[in-house]
């Protein structure tokens, strides 16, 4: 989970700046600005947010069963339980009262280590004034700790965004069973699928190399980002996650995709790596009809956003690659494997499931229309 020197998140596009860029020439994009990287550090975090599941919201990254086979692996590799399992359901419980807690989502790429997030969220209540942090119990301190790298520069980050004492206690409960479930379970569990991790790897590369990077090229080029990093992990399943920061004038891009658990995932996994890409060109184009945009690009009146995407994927790919298109409409249809449809009937469906209005819809075809 090495991300260099300190970053600054960035907030989504400003409107005029992707629609300026729709109008200005594409130059082909470089694949050596994306790699594809596998880090059990970093899948720890989204496996223990995993436990924090919230079905139909648009935060909840993981599949249903994703805990459930997580038992039985520790079940298989003797582990026992964790004080994760103690402490989830008390945990989710805090998790679904407090909205800002979904910050963590996106924080772990603002870390540029997992010891460094894991601590900033321990000592949150550091104070850098005193040099010391609450020991608990009529104000007792204790003495300045020993701070991993970037410690310092993520407490006030952590604690800019997590202000009530409630999301502060959140933060350190799940420091503490972060670093247990690391240690105890996840190190263990990894190293026993490593052979099955680099296969998924394999199968992604070999589709990537095949197919993926002329797919993904003209929607790279245009986004706006330097480099990409493109996280395969075993955690997530059905969708994807884009996390942009800007760094020393550069915007690296981090997206987490499925890690493919077959050859035909492979194609899927890359469909949500092509989504999350879409959206750096088509955020701006969603018209809303209230007073004004949501701020977050994953709030539930957010929709719209999502919808652009998918539709701009689905004109895309029906106009340049056929060939892999009704894999798209069902996979995000969330249809059965081989499951026998014609691309008309599923087409409609798409529509239905996911609605644009006509004004976003024609700024959509438009932007397809102007791709090479």
């Amino acid at each position: 989970m090495t991300l260099g020197k300190p970053p600054v998140l960035l907030g989504m596009l400003a409107l005029a700046v992707a629609l300026l860029a729709g109008h200005l020439p594409l130059a082909a994009f470089d694949a050596g600005r994306i790699r594809i990287l596998s880090d059990p550090n970093l899948d720890v975090i989204y496996h223990t947010l995993a436990h924090f599941n919230l079905p139909g919201d648009p935060f909840n990254l993981f599949s249903e069963d994703y805990v459930r086979r997580m038992d039985r692996a520790k079940r298989d590799l003797e582990v026992g339980e964790t004080r994760l399992d103690r402490e989830a359901a008390a945990l989710e419980q805090h998790y679904r009262q407090h909205p800002r807690l979904r910050f963590l989502i996106r924080a772990p790429f603002l870390a540029d280590d997992l010891s460094s997030f894991r601590q900033a969220l321990a000592l949150i209540d550091y104070d850098f004034r005193t040099r010391t942090v609450p020991a608990g119990g009529r104000g007792k301190l204790r003495k300045e700790p020993l701070m991993f790298g970037n410690s310092r520069r993520m407490i006030p980050v952590f604690r800019n965004h997590f202000q009530a004492p409630q999301e502060r206690a959140f933060a350190k409960r799940f420091a503490g069973c972060l670093e247990e479930e690391h240690s105890r379970f996840y190190m263990l569990y990894r190293e026993a699928r490593s052979e099955w991790d680099r296969q998924g790897v394999e199968w992604f590369t070999g589709f990537w190399k095949s197919r993926g990077m002329s797919i993904l090229e003209p929607w790279a080029a245009r986004s706006g980002v330097t480099r990409f990093k493109v996280f395969l992990t075993p955690v997530m399943k059905g969708r994807g996650l884009g996390v942009a920061v800007e760094q020393g004038g550069e915007v690296l891009f981090h997206v987490l995709t499925p890690l493919p658990e077959s050859r035909r995932e492979a194609m899927d996994s890359f469909f949500a790596l092509l989504h999350e890409t879409v959206r750096r060109s088509t955020d701006g184009l969603a018209v809303f009809a209230g007073p004004a945009e949501p701020p977050d690009r994953d709030s539930l009146s957010s929709g719209g956003r999502r919808n652009a995407a998918l539709v701009a994927g689905h004109l895309y790919l029906k106009a340049r690659f056929p060939g892999v298109h009704q894999s798209y409409l069902s996979f995000f249809l969330k249809l059965p494997a081989g499951k026998a449809s014609e691309v008309q009937s599923l087409e409609p469906l798409l529509a239905r499931r996911f609605p644009l209005d006509p004004a976003s819809r024609r700024r959509v075809e438009a932007l397809v229309a102007r791709l090479p």
